[in-house]
């Protein structure tokens, strides 16, 4: 049987849907932020534990811009990581919201059946009533 709710149902239920989409790519946007950092700090904790000679990197000096380059493509990776952690936090907070909007949808539904189903209860119970006068009014001889 149809509700009046149902369509209020689908929808909610493809926006919870969408955000949950929204919030699992950014989960893995963050996941793969995090992983790009500690291979950053795992080339950066390489190269420093080379500290025994010296060698050709060294003497030219590309060591050091090795090691700007790591500290600032660390820097960006932590700005982007934030970004994307905010974004993560924001994009579960919205699929929190749409989870309580469909679980409101549903409760409406729910309680839609349940009263719709009282009333038909009622009806019945009603019309039994009716009959059972009826028949003692039949039983007693008035037509």
């Amino acid at each position: 049987m149809t509700s009046k709710y149902d369509d209020l149902t689908e929808v909610t239920e493809l926006l919870l849907e969408r955000d949950l989409e929204k919030h699992r790519r950014n989960l893995a946007e963050s996941n793969r932020l995090a992983g790009e950092l500690a291979q950053i700090d795992s080339l950066r904790q390489a190269a420093q534990s080379d500290t025994g000679a010296i060698n050709a990197r060294q003497i030219l000096g590309a060591d050091t811009l090795w090691q700007g380059w790591l500290a600032t493509r660390r820097a960006e990776i932590l700005r982007h990581s934030a970004m994307a952690r905010a974004q993560e936090a924001d994009s579960f907070a919205r699929a929190r919201t749409a989870f309580s909007r469909v679980e409101a949808a549903n409760n409406l539904a729910r309680e839609e059946v349940e009263a719709r189903q009282k009333r038909r209860l009622k009806a019945e119970a009603d019309a039994n009533d009716a009959l059972s006068i009826l028949r003692e009014g039949r039983d007693r001889g008035f037509n």
